[in-house]
This record gives C-alpha cells, sequence and structure tokens, in this order.
C-alpha cells in the first residue's frame, strides 16, 4: 500500500469547548475502505510522522474553523508505514488495530449526495405530477357514469356516484376531482360550473 488518505477536521475539546484542535479522525485506503481513529488519538499531537510532512503544514494553514474538514492523500513513507500499517497492510495506530466504518445510509448521504437526492426529489415529483395529469385524462373515460346536464339525474346522486368513482380510481386530491367533474358536465351544467368555478376562484 502506497498512499492512505487522512481526514483532518476541526474539532472542540471536552474540557474546554472553545478550544479548537485539528484532528485525525479517519483514514482510508485505495480501495474505498475508511477506518476511524480511537477518540483518545484524534489529536494530530499524536500523530509526530504524519506533523513532519508537508501535507500537514497546507492542511493546518487550509482549516481553522469548528467542524472544517479536508480529507488528503498522502504517500507512505517508510516512516509513515511503520506507524499505520503492520507486517501484513492492516491498519493500526500506537500498536491498536483500527475499527472499520461501516456505510451506513446516514454515512452515505451528506453534503454534495444530499443536494444530489433533493433534485432528485424535485424531478420525480414533477415526473408524478406530469403522470398523473395524463392519469386524470384516461381515468375520465374509464368513469361508469353518464355525463350530468342537470335533467338526466338527480344532483345530490350523480355526485355521490361522481366521488365513489374517483375513490375507485383513487383520484384524492380535490383540484384533480374538480378537472374530472369539467368532463362530465354537458349544456347548462358546463354554464353553471364555468360560474361557479369563478365565484369560488376570484377573491373579494
Amino acid at each position: 500500500m502506497d498512499k492512505l488518505q487522512f481526514t483532518f477536521t476541526v474539532l472542540s475539546t471536552t474540557d474546554e469547548p472553545k478550544t479548537l484542535v485539528l484532528c485525525v479522525t479517519s483514514i482510508a485506503t485505495p480501495d474505498g475502505r475508511t477506518f476511524e481513529l480511537p477518540p483518545n488519538y484524534l489529536d494530530s499531537a499524536f500523530h509526530e510522522e504524519l506533523r513532519k510532512t508537508s501535507a500537514f503544514a497546507k492542511v493546518k494553514k487550509s482549516i481553522s474553523k469548528k467542524g472544517q474538514y479536508r480529507k488528503v492523500w498522502i504517500d507512505l513513507t517508510k516512516e509513515l508505514k511503520n506507524v499505520y500499517l503492520n507486517e501484513t497492510n492492516n491498519l493500526q495506530f500506537k500498536d491498536v488495530y483500527l475499527e472499520e466504518k461501516e456505510e451506513t445510509e446516514s454515512n452515505i448521504v451528506n453534503g454534495s449526495n444530499q443536494s444530489l437526492i433533493q433534485v432528485l426529489e424535485k424531478l420525480l415529483e414533477k415526473r408524478q405530477e406530469k403522470t398523473e395529469e395524463k392519469h386524470v385524462g384516461k381515468i375520465a373515460k374509464e368513469f361508469t357514469i353518464e355525463k350530468f346536464n342537470g335533467k338526466n339525474s338527480n344532483a345530490g346522486l350523480w355526485m355521490t356516484s361522481f366521488e365513489t368513482e374517483c375513490e375507485r380510481f383513487d383520484v384524492t386530491k380535490d383540484d384533480k376531482r374538480i378537472e374530472l367533474l369539467k368532463s362530465f358536465m354537458e349544456k347548462g351544467a358546463t354554464d353553471w360550473y364555468s360560474c361557479t368555478l369563478l365565484k369560488l376562484t376570484v377573491k373579494a
């Protein structure tokens, strides 16, 4: 193993919350595995050989606020290998094997990934809306009720039948039901629909 990726994070100490410390919070391998440092060895002061590298000096200049972090690949010198790897390339520190970090959903969903998920959610919402609009048009053709003209049926009974059909096809949103209702109005009922809709939507 010729290199490792070190994650440097600025954290506050438990004793003095206002005191900030540059810590080494995890180490990743080229094959994508991530290992966590024990809590008592997070402080970069323990990582003497790492502090000697030019990469550490640049990181120290790059971050200073609490919570800031940098992930940096560092080529392993003989001295660094002796500190962080054993003879069979297992990650270690101070003769303690490091614990591999399991990739859970909460680990994966972070930073830019979260933003990407939000974009995908919005796209899915728009797609669903478009699909539902098309669906409404197709559903109207499958309703088993006749169009209402004000003479062929009792308005109350017809509305009950209409709502039953909406439930049968899972049309639950009021705006979609109103849209569907229009397609079942004819003659005088269409005028009533338009006038009533206008009255309900115009603000006083």
